[in-house]
């Protein structure tokens, strides 16, 4: 996949030569790989810029990312960028995107799919921000996501609103899995490690990072979605970073009940924040004392800002800190004011956080219970035992309901409770159960769907079996009759195709005939009785048409072939033969019943019956020799 782009000039998106970097004008209309067609830009950031694109081979729209690095004909960068490319595309999370393709066309591509509702970003550009409840569901599934990479040993390193994207439907999935990683190589003289804006202090220094640092970043993306401001903005990308080391992120008291777990994410040592999953577990038990979030208002790609922010486009360059540099004690940056309440705020947030830690070392172990109604109760009981109440299970039915789903909780969600107390969950068995009708066998389908309907189940799938009893087209069997199923359960039917094919049985050759016709007639066969000539006794089955295996529909006709006997035949001439000869003869005409009487070497002087007597193979021949 090293190829130009089609109708493309030079060296592909690099610009003539390939030299890589942010073009002057997009290739809007190329196609890249002789497949992307790329439609719109839709965002540049420091990685590269995001088209939206055509998959002409499927038919369907995707993202297209064009990086901006002159490394894509270096051997190293490629075997690097295909190892995080493969490694992000086995991801399999509803908050990851997905990836579908990449390869080196003139510039290193991503293709992905296509989220028509913005970024974090969008919003924030637009003027909006998020109120704590809206920014609580974005930050429990930007938790699942970044739980589900980091268990399989992805660090994203660059996490910021421009990553954090909407679907149409409001879920949010992140982008850009494994760039940092893939262009560190060829950033490394610069130190790159993500962008410097939402860079953890471990990050900052060129440190090796584990998920933690994600969880840092995603601790700033919430304070900048709830006030429009991100902390530690210096004009300098130095300064911005110098302004973090050693510092817990802010975190404003807009936040409410948030507070105290983003500040806990925002630690500025990583052995004090909490893993993706656990930062998940800490935002959920505090959510029951939350209103009910407003749907986001999305912000479509199309609004998307060309440029990237300030510092967005910044690589992260630890070489700017001596090991013992002074840290400056400036909260925030000249460009970017907060208002006064939240200045104050950050002035006092070394208080703040000293206090949230003696606290939580010190606290009251009683806290809120969440609500976790319309959740699955086993995930739920999981939760609440993790903890450290003790959870009790009932089980009720209710319509509507999934099997599974958790339906009440007792004490009710935002009640506190000491650690250790109890918690009823009331788990759904389903929606209520009906018996399946009696009698659906012996009737049509269209009957049967009636009769199903009016119980309050539906006709399910629709098989074929034989039946020795039904008309075809009738319903022979239910498997489910025995059942009691949830209302509005399918009901699978299986109708009759007549009789089973029989088999011409084997043995019957040899047997009387009145014995085979009654054999053939049990197996629902027609047997059509054929007198034979034979040598056997009369009424003795000799053969049957077609062939015993041989395969019949019901009703189907069989030959059965009966000897009427042997047939009469005339006595040959054997006198003035000698007695071996006139035996012989004899013998080969089918007479087997010969007496001789005179001596064995002499010649035939008599023969009775007279030569040709018509008589039958057991009639008695009389020779007389002399």
């Amino acid at each position: 996949m090293d190829g130009q782009l089609a109708g493309g000039a030079g060296g592909g998106f690099g610009g003539p030569g390939g030299t890589g970097g942010p073009t002057s004008s997009a290739p809007i209309g190329q196609l890249v790989d002789g497949r992307y067609r790329l439609n719109a830009a839709i965002g540049t950031g420091g990685s590269g810029t995001v088209y939206m694109a055509e998959d002409i081979s499927l038919g369907r729209r995707v993202a297209v990312k064009v990086l901006h690095t002159a490394a894509s004909r270096d051997p190293a960068f490629v075997r690097e960028f295909r190892a995080e490319a493969q490694a992000v595309a086995s991801l399999n999370s509803p908050h990851v995107v997905d990836v579908y393709d990449w390869g080196i066309d003139g510039q290193a591509y991503l293709v992905t799919e296509y989220l028509g509702g913005g970024s974090l970003r969008s919003i924030l550009a637009s003027g909006r921000t998020l109120s704590p409840s809206q920014v609580l569901v974005m930050a429990l599934d930007a938790c699942r996501g970044l739980d589900h990479a980091h268990s399989r040993g992805l660090v994203h390193r660059d996490v910021k609103p421009a990553n954090l994207l909407f679907g149409e439907d409001g879920r949010l999935r992140i982008a850009d899995f494994g760039l940092a990683a893939a262009m560190a190589g060829e950033q490394q003289a610069a130190g790159h490690a993500g962008t410097a804006r939402y860079a953890s202090p471990e990050q900052a220094r060129g440190k090796v990072v584990d998920g933690r640092s994600d969880v840092y970043a995603l601790a700033l993306c919430i304070v900048e979605a709830v006030t429009g401001h991100l902390p530690f903005v210096e004009s300098t990308v130095a300064g911005t970073l110098k302004a973090r080391e050693g510092r817990d992120v802010p975190v404003p008291d807009v936040l409410g009940p948030l507070a105290p777990v983003v500040a806990r994410a925002g630690a500025a040592h990583p052995d004090k924040r909490p893993a993706a999953a656990e930062f998940g577990r800490l935002l959920l038990s505090v959510a029951e004392g939350m209103p009910r979030p407003e749907p986001l208002q999305l912000v479509g790609p199309g609004e998307i800002g060309a440029s990237p922010l300030a510092g967005e486009a910044a690589s992260v360059t630890p070489s700017v800190f001596p090991a013992a540099a002074p840290v400056p004690p400036r909260p925030v940056g000249p460009r970017r004011r907060w208002p006064a309440a939240v200045l104050t705020l950050a002035l006092v947030v070394g208080a703040v956080v000293g206090g949230t830690v003696l606290w939580e070392a010190t606290r009251d172990v009683t806290r809120r219970l969440p609500s976790l109604v319309g959740s699955s109760g086993e995930s739920a009981g999981a939760l609440l035992t993790e903890l450290g109440w003790v959870v009790e299970e009932r089980f009720d039915r209710q319509d509507d309901s999934v099997e599974g789903e958790l339906l009440e909780m007792l004490p009710v969600g935002g009640t506190p409770l000491a650690e250790g107390g109890a918690v009823v969950l009331v788990i759904s068995l389903g929606p209520d159960r009906v018996a399946v009708p009696p009698d659906l066998v012996g009737v049509t389908a269209s009957e049967a769907g009636r009769l199903l309907d009016d119980a309050g189940l539906t006709a399910g799938e629709v098989t074929r079996g034989y039946s020795e009893d039904i008309l075809p087209g009738l319903v022979i069997e239910v498997p489910d009759a025995a059942s009691n199923l949830p209302l509005g359960s399918d009901v699978d039917l299986v109708l009759s195709e007549g009789p089973a094919p029989r088999s011409v049985p084997a043995g019957l050759i040899g047997m009387q005939a009145a014995d085979v016709q009654a054999s053939l007639l049990a197996l629902k066969l027609l047997p059509i009785l054929v007198d034979v000539p034979g040598l056997l006794e009369a009424g003795t089955v000799v053969g049957l048409t077609p062939a015993p295996g041989t395969p019949l529909a019901v009703g189907g006709q069989v030959d059965v072939l009966v000897s009427s006997g042997p047939e009469q035949r005339p006595v040959p001439a054997v006198k003035g033969l000698s007695v071996v000869a006139a035996d012989a003869r004899l013998q080969a005409a089918g007479f087997r019943e010969v007496e001789f009487t005179g001596p064995a070497d002499g010649v035939v002087v008599s023969q009775d019956p007279a030569a040709g007597y018509m008589g039958l193979p057991d009639s008695r021949i009389s020779i007389t020799s002399g």
